[in-house]
């Protein structure tokens, strides 16, 4: 082999720093150069600070791992006791708007019912006074109109007390609404 296949065989190993790095060489340059060994000496005590610094701080990160998966399992039993509590009163909320909501839906039919029996009783009571006012051709005895009349005052006196009860209906089912948005 001449020099150049040498040089290209042996360049790998001096570019990875192999060659140079051999116990007996290394022995060889420290007795030669006490400053070299001193350098030496000094990068393996730096290698060896460099190691117990990286197992302190490995060590270091594991307690801390360790005191991290701690917390962060405290927080979670506390955030999960937390939400339950939360969820208790949302259900309170959503109970107290459910009791308004079918309050609502039974004073509405109550509405309802008393609505239209004011609207048979504002009828029946138009047709009494068409009977009492338009006598065309029809005659009514004193005592006949005298039923009529109290027909009309008797559907009088429950069309008023329908007709605020009515009123407080509307007024209850529309206080019940607010209440319910209050309850968002």
């Amino acid at each position: 082999m001449n020099g150049r296949a040498i040089f290209l065989l042996l360049l790998p190993f001096f570019l990875a720093g192999c060659l140079w790095e051999s116990p007996e060489e290394l022995g060889r340059l420290t007795k030669e150069d006490p400053a070299f060994r001193q350098m030496i000496v000094a990068r393996d005590q730096a290698h060896l600070q460099e190691h117990l610094v990286k197992e302190e701080l490995l060590s270091k990160k594991k307690i801390m791992d360790a005191q991290i998966e701690k917390l962060r399992a405290e927080y979670d039993a506390y955030a999960k006791a937390q939400n339950k509590k939360i969820e208790q009163y949302q259900a309170t909320i959503d109970a107290n708007r459910d009791l308004l909501r079918r309050q609502i839906d039974s004073g509405s039919a109550a509405l309802e019912t008393k609505q239209k029996t004011l609207e048979e009783y504002e009828k029946t009571l138009s047709d009494v006074k068409k009977v009492l006012h338009e006598t065309k051709g029809i005659t009514l005895s004193p005592q006949e109109k005298q039923k009529w009349q109290e027909r009309a005052l008797l559907l009088s006196e429950k069309i008023r007390p329908l007709t605020d009860e009515i009123q407080e209906l509307k007024l209850q089912i529309r206080l019940k609404r607010q209440k319910i948005h209050y309850l968002q």
